[in-house]
């Protein structure tokens, strides 16, 4: 836990030192369709929105990036029988990033969730929720890229035995890079 704590201040100090140089510095959003696996659980996904912030780092120039994230993300999923679980986090992805050629990018890493609001009222939601992320990235002229990213949770996100699911989400967006 404390390393994670370390790893998590690190991507922050990164972020937040680098301010000046802006030419790095990207915004994102976009749609999550979100739904959780495990057993048991008989759910569609649920649509919601990301909105955040990005930096490129560059380890190999115009190749290899690491790319720390801060980002709002509505997730959840849909039942048939209960009314639609929301569940809104905090997510702080540290990605490796490769340009393959320089229109296309493919990224992958871990993500941080922290839950800062839901409506579950049947369980608790586990306040902390690591996961894996997935992503490529069509790079447009003047800044402007699509990207799409698939993570899958690698803890469960309810704290409750018998509730075992993880979150599941797909992304779809564009960012803008100053």
């Amino acid at each position: 836990m404390r390393s994670l704590k370390i790893l998590l201040l690190s991507a922050f100090i990164v972020l937040v030192s680098n301010a000046v140089s802006a030419q790095a510095w990207g915004i994102r959003a976009g749609a999550n369709f979100s739904d959780i696996s495990g057993n048991g659980w008989n759910t569609d996904a649920k649509t919601g929105l990301y909105v955040g912030v990005y930096k490129e780092i560059p380890l190999i120039k115009s190749l290899l990036f690491i790319q720390p994230e801060v980002q709002y993300s509505q997730e959840g999923f849909s039942t048939k029988n209960a009314k639609d679980t929301k569940i809104d986090y905090l997510t702080v992805p540290v990605l490796a990033k490769i340009y393959v050629v320089k229109l296309l990018s493919f990224e992958t890493g871990p993500q941080f969730g922290f839950a800062v609001s839901d409506n579950v009222d049947y369980t608790d939601v586990n306040s902390f929720v690591p996961s894996w992320a997935f992503g490529t990235s069509l790079n447009l002229p003047l800044g402007l890229s699509i990207n799409a990213r698939y993570i899958t949770g690698l803890d469960d996100t309810f704290d409750n035995p018998t509730l075992s699911g993880k979150n599941q989400v797909f992304q779809i967006g564009a960012a803008f890079q100053f």
